[in-house]
């Protein structure tokens, strides 16, 4: 049985849902091919510190071997606390930024893992205010892309407090980035506390202490 919707309704309802079902696909696709590019760089950058290994064991330099594989072990240590975050959304932002963001070296360091979807505290505001965060420093390395900055971040968890405290190294310049970090803690709906730090324009430190309902 034929609907009795009009000619022109029926049409417009099937183009939006082409256009919805359209869009899905696209959306599929640029992750589908952030993947790739991520793989693509984890698999360069792995292959690298093999040769780097090869290279050292031919010409028997084997005293830089033990620091060598130190730093691998460290980075690799390093990688597997950020995958195991527990927040899909926080975990690839952060490869992304590693992988893609040649102006900021950016480093996540925990000393043990830390599962964030087990915590009481709502990850998705958190993962906002991360990425939020990161995206000031970010936006401030690519301005100013003549030398590399480096950002440290470096997660805590103790008894009833989720700790996240943020060392970046930069230039003069740095002064810029204090407003666009009280527009982000403004724009927060976290219960935090906040606090900035400036070193002689060359260094802006960050600390953000969130309580854990327990």
């Amino acid at each position: 049985m034929g609907s009795n919707r009009p000619f022109n309704e029926e049409c417009f309802s099937n183009q939006s849902e082409n256009g919805a079902f359209l869009m899905g696909d696209e959306r599929e696709s640029d992750q589908d091919l952030r993947l790739i590019r991520l793989f693509n760089h984890y698999r360069h950058d792995w292959m690298n510190e093999i040769q780097l290994i090869f290279g050292y064991v031919k010409l028997r330099k084997y005293d830089k071997l033990e620091s060598l594989m130190q730093n691998i072990k460290v980075k690799v240590q390093r990688e597997s606390n950020v995958s195991k975050l527990g927040v899909p959304e926080l975990i690839m932002y952060v490869f992304s930024v590693q992988a893609e963001v040649k102006e900021l070296k950016l480093e996540v360091e925990m000393e043990h893992e830390i599962h964030l979807n087990e915590l009481l505290i709502d990850c998705k505001e958190l993962t906002r205010l991360l990425i939020a965060v990161i995206e000031v420093f970010k936006e401030h390395a690519v301005v100013h892309h003549e030398h590399e900055y480096g950002l440290q971040l470096k997660l805590t968890q103790t008894v009833g407090k989720l700790t996240i405290d943020g060392h970046y190294q930069c230039d003069k310049t740095g002064n810029q980035l204090l407003p666009a970090l009280e527009r982000v803690r403004l724009q927060s709906d976290m219960n935090m506390t906040w606090k900035t730090n400036q070193w002689d324009g060359h260094s802006i430190g960050v600390s953000i202490e969130l309580p854990l309902n327990i």
